[in-house]
């Protein structure tokens, strides 16, 4: 191998680095906070069952005011029952992590990573309290459907749910294509 086509190597998985490394937040604050409203279909390019949206001053004291990260409004699960996040197109994502607050009392939840109707992850469970948010960090790539289960029928908030933006790892994936590509070419 070249010295270039090294060179061009290192340069590549550096820039794939570096937009791997962002990431696009959902905040929820563009939605207008009315806990009597589902999160729509296809919002932020999901389907989220079995949530809806809370204000920060809709309940003083509660973990919905203590869970709230950035902005005005947490998402949350509709009477503590188990919740689900799935690609609206059925295309598979990948689901960093999210801020995570107990509504009322302190409760554990867990979560699975679905893909095409396999189960393909799960988490061990993790304790949240009312007081502050914990960040749950997952990295679960290639699922097109995450499940919430909680252990009590208590709500819980979530706020910056994210996951990798679906243009890097668009042009990580052309990346190499063209790294590939490059090196037949080179073989030949």
């Amino acid at each position: 191998m070249s010295m270039d086509m090294k060179k061009t190597i290192v340069a590549l998985l550096a820039g794939a680095a570096r937009l791997l490394a962002n990431a696009a937040v959902i905040h929820f604050d563009d939605l207008p906070g009315d806990e009597t409203l589902p999160i729509a279909a296809g919002y932020a390019g999901f389907d989220w069952t079995n949530m809806g949206t809370v204000r920060v001053d809709a309940y003083a004291g509660s973990g919905f005011e203590a869970g709230t990260v950035s902005g005005d409004n947490v998402a949350y699960n509709w009477y503590g029952a188990p919740a689900t996040v799935a690609s609206s197109d059925g295309s598979a994502f990948a689901f960093t992590g999210a801020y995570f607050t107990s509504a009322w009392v302190e409760q554990e939840i867990s979560f699975e990573g679905w893909r095409n109707g396999q189960q393909l992850f799960a988490s061990g469970a993790y304790t949240l309290a009312t007081t502050a948010p914990g960040w749950i960090r997952l990295d679960w790539a290639g699922i097109d459907t995450l499940v919430i289960y909680n252990s009590s029928p208590t709500p819980w908030a979530m706020d910056e749910f994210t996951v990798p933006e679906p243009g890097a790892l668009a042009l990580v994936g052309m990346s190499f294509v063209g790294l590939m590509a490059a090196r037949r070419r080179r073989k030949a």
